[in-house]
Order: structure tokens, then C-alpha cells, then sequence
């Protein structure tokens, strides 16, 4: 993980970040449990992700941007 990046929760139901920006991934982990305990969410849906610096609702990895970028 890159230094100065920022983390959101990524929803597999919602298709999405459904929470950011967050600056460590310990900030982003207090975030999903908050979702958990005080929005219901299912604990087994959300995961901790490095967001792309360039598509801040997108993950690092597998940003859909980037993708589209390249293929211009």
C-alpha cells in the first residue's frame, strides 16, 4: 500500500465504496466496524481498500478509470 493514500470501504452488494476517504487503513477498518454495529451492514459484504489516486471512488486495484483510460 502506497504512502499519503487514502482507503474506503468497498460494499460487494452496493457494486461501490460506500464510505471514503479514510487516511489509514486502521481509520477505514473503525469505519466498516461502525458500518456493522450501527448500520446493520453484513460484516461479510464490506472490505477495506486502497482507493486509485486518480478515480476517488474507485479501488487501487481494478479501478474501472484506469481500465477506461487505457483503452482511449
Amino acid at each position: 500500500m502506497s504512502t499519503n493514500a487514502e482507503y474506503g470501504v468497498w460494499s460487494e452488494s452496493a457494486g461501490g465504496i460506500i464510505f471514503h476517504p479514510c487516511y489509514s487503513p486502521e481509520e477505514a477498518a473503525q469505519e466498516r466496524a461502525r458500518l456493522v454495529a450501527e448500520d446493520g451492514e453484513d460484516s461479510d459484504d464490506l472490505t477495506v481498500m486502497e482507493l486509485c489516486p486518480e478515480h476517488e471512488e474507485q479501488p487501487r486495484d481494478g479501478c474501472e478509470g484506469c481500465a477506461d483510460d487505457e483503452g482511449e
